[in-house]
C-alpha cells in the first residue's frame, strides 16, 4: 500500500510538474460552434472574436491561448478567474453583468427565427404557444423566457443540436443569431424576414479587473474605427461550404480526414484514457481506505472518525450527480489555483469512483462468512493479518465484475469532462460536427471507440477472473 500511495504522489507531482502555465499567457474562453465569431478551422479555434483576441494579446505584449468549455460555462470561467476574459458571441443583460464586467459593443447581432419551409409560422407573433429550440444560456434562452412565456423552451446545448431537433420536428422553430444561422441553413429550412430582436455582442473580464478591460476597449475601438472588424466578419464567412449530392466517402472524409479531424478524435481518445487511468487509481486507494476502515470499526470498534469520515465522504458523492462534483471541484475547490484541467477530471472522476468502489469492496468483505475471520483469529492471527492473507483474497474474487462494471462505466462518465472544457472523446464529435454540420460519422466513430475500449476491459477482466478460479482450483 504504501508503494502504491507513493507512486501515485510521484506519477502526480510529475504531471503537475511538466503541465504548469506560463505567466505571459492570457486566456480567452470560448464555445467554439459559434461561426464566423469561433469555430475550428486546421486544428484550431478561429474566427473573429479570436482575430480581436490576438490584437488585445499583442497590445499586452502576452500570448493568446483559447480554451474551449460549453456557452453557459464561460460567465464562471472568467469569474473564477479561470480564464482571462471571455468572447463568444455574448449579450449584455443585467444578470450577466452583476457577475462579471462587459467590453463596450464590438459586432451586432440579429436574433432571427428559423423554420421548416412547410411551417405555417410567418411572423414572429406565430411562435407563440409553439415549441421553441435555443441554444443554453443565450440571449434568445433569457428573451424568450421573460417576454414569450406561452412557448415551450426546448433548451439545446449546441445550435446544431436545435437545428437537428427542427429538421426532425421535435421542435417548431429555431431562434438564434442571424450569422451562425446562415451557416446552418439547408435547403429544407428558411429564416423569417423579421428578426425576434436585435443586440449587440461584447466581451467579458471579471469584475474589478480595470487594466484588462480598458486594454480590450481601446482595441476595440481602434479596430471598429478602421472598419477591421467588418472586413474580419466578411472574411470568417462561408467557411466551410458543403457540397451537395455528397456521397458516403465524402461525408466521412469531411468528418474525419478534411483538416486533420481525426487528431481531435486522438487527443480526446488520449484525455479519456489518462482521466480514466488516473481515476481508477485514486478510485481503488480510496475505497480500499474507506470500505477497510468502516470494516475495521464495525469489528473492533476502532478508528471512529476515519469511519465516521468514510461513510459520510460515501453517501455525499454517491448522494450527487458526478457532473456537479466535477464543477464544484473546478470552480469551487480550485477557484483560485491554477491547476492542469486534466488533473481536475482526474481527481473529480476518481473522487467519484472511490465512493462505489468502496461499497463494493465492502459488500465483498461482508460476502465471507464469519467462519473464516474466526478461524483466522484461532490461530491467532491479528485482524491485519486475517484480512490480509484470508478475507481480501477471496473477496476480490466475489467483487471482480462488479469493479470491472463501475471501471467501464468510469471510462463512459469521462464525457461530461466538456462541461470544464476537456478534450474528451465526446467533445471531440462535438468540434469535428461544428465545422461540418454532420453529426453521423463523429458520432458513429466516438460510439465504435468507446464499444472497443470497453470490450477490451470486459475481455481483461474475464482473463483475470479465470486466473483466480484456475489459482483457486
Amino acid at each position: 500500500m504504501k508503494k502504491y500511495v507513493i507512486f501515485l504522489i510521484v506519477t502526480l507531482c510529475i504531471f503537475l510538474t511538466g503541465c504548469e502555465e506560463k505567466k505571459e499567457e492570457i486566456v480567452m474562453v470560448t464555445e467554439a460552434g459559434f461561426a464566423p465569431y469561433e469555430y475550428y478551422s486546421g486544428g484550431e479555434i478561429v474566427g473573429v472574436d479570436v482575430d480581436i483576441a490576438k490584437r488585445i494579446a499583442e497590445k499586452l505584449g502576452k500570448k493568446l491561448v483559447v480554451k474551449d468549455v460549453a456557452f453557459d460555462s464561460i460567465i464562471s470561467e472568467v469569474k473564477t478567474g479561470k480564464s482571462d476574459f471571455g468572447a463568444a458571441g455574448i449579450s449584455y443583460t443585467e444578470e450577466r453583468a452583476k457577475e462579471v464586467d462587459f467590453t463596450i459593443n464590438y459586432a451586432e447581432s440579429k436574433q432571427v427565427i428559423l423554420v421548416r419551409k412547410n411551417s405555417t409560422i410567418k411572423t414572429v407573433d406565430d411562435i407563440k404557444n409553439k415549441r421553441v429550440a435555443v441554444q443554453l444560456g443565450t440571449v434568445a434562452d433569457t428573451y424568450l423566457s421573460e417576454e414569450y412565456p406561452s412557448v415551450s423552451l426546448v433548451r439545446e446545448k449546441k445550435f446544431l443540436a436545435a437545428i437537428q431537433d427542427l429538421k426532425d420536428r421535435k421542435v417548431d422553430v429555431v431562434v438564434m443569431d442571424e450569422l451562425p444561422a446562415k451557416e446552418l441553413l439547408t435547403d429544407d429550412l428558411i429564416i423569417l424576414e423579421n428578426p425576434l430582436l436585435i443586440d449587440e455582442y461584447g466581451m467579458v473580464v471579471r469584475k474589478g479587473n480595470q487594466e484588462l478591460l480598458t486594454a480590450i476597449n481601446d482595441a476595440i475601438k481602434e479596430m471598429k474605427a478602421s472598419g477591421e472588424i467588418e472586413k474580419m466578419i466578411l472574411s470568417h464567412m462561408g467557411v466551410e461550404e458543403k457540397e451537395k449530392n455528397e456521397t458516403i466517402w465524402d461525408r466521412f472524409y469531411n468528418s474525419v480526414i478534411k483538416d486533420q479531424r481525426y487528431e481531435f478524435i486522438l487527443e480526446g481518445l488520449r484525455n479519456t484514457l489518462l482521466i480514466a487511468l488516473g481515476a481508477v487509481m485514486i478510485g481503488i486507494f480510496l475505497g480500499t481506505v474507506a470500505a477497510i476502515s468502516r470494516n475495521i470499526y464495525e469489528n473492533t470498534g476502532h478508528l471512529r472518525i476515519l469511519h465516521w469520515i468514510s461513510k459520510s465522504y460515501v453517501s455525499i458523492i454517491r448522494g450527487t450527480p458526478s457532473t456537479l462534483q466535477l464543477m464544484i471541484i473546478y470552480y469551487v475547490i480550485f477557484k483560485q489555483t491554477d491547476i492542469h484541467i486534466i488533473l481536475v477530471g482526474i481527481l473529480a472522476f476518481g473522487l467519484n469512483s472511490g465512493a462505489y468502489v468502496a461499497e463494493i469492496i465492502r459488500a465483498g468483505i461482508n460476502s465471507i462468512p464469519k467462519g473464516q475471520w474466526e478461524a483466522g483469529y484461532s490461530l491467532g492471527l491479528s485482524y491485519g493479518k486475517v484480512m490480509r492473507g484470508i478475507i481480501l483474497p477471496q473477496a476480490v474474487k466475489n467483487i471482480l465484475p462488479a469493479l470491472g462494471n463501475e471501471f467501464i462505466t468510469l471510462v463512459k462518465e469521462t464525457s461530461i469532462g466538456a462541461y470544464i472544457g476537456i478534450v474528451e472523446l465526446t467533445k471531440a464529435s462535438d468540434i469535428i460536427a461544428s465545422r461540418t454540420y454532420d453529426y453521423f460519422f463523429p458520432l458513429i466513430l466516438i460510439a465504435i471507440i468507446y464499444f472497443v475500449i470497453t470490450l477490451c476491459l470486459s475481455k481483461l477482466i474475464g482473463l483475470m477472473e479465470k486466473r483466480l478460479n484456475n489459482a483457486r482450483n
